[in-house]
């Protein structure tokens, strides 16, 4: 497959850069982003959504009662003493 693209300034200096470290063709150059992207998207499309928060770390991230959703009156009202006294 031939393949014409338009690269902005940006990414045409971005590709050269690669060339220069690499000395490698636009072609190859290209083939191996086109894997990179390839296998990251194969890898993203394996993982379930508890998976990715849970890489992330976005699960377990926040600390607090384990009944909150029970108590979260009575502990914004302690909260709220703590930090206003008793208005």
């Amino acid at each position: 497959m031939r393949i014409n693209a338009r690269l902005d300034e940006e990414h045409a200096n971005k590709l050269t850069y690669i060339q220069q470290q690499t000395h490698q063709a636009v072609t190859d150059v290209i083939k191996f982003a086109i894997d990179l992207y390839y296998e990251q998207l194969q890898h993203q499309q394996q993982k379930n959504p508890l998976e990715l928060l849970t890489q992330t770390g976005f699960i377990g991230c926040g600390e607090a009662d384990a009944n909150l959703s029970v108590n979260y009156k009575s502990i914004l009202k302690d909260g709220f003493k703590a930090k206003y006294g008793d208005s």
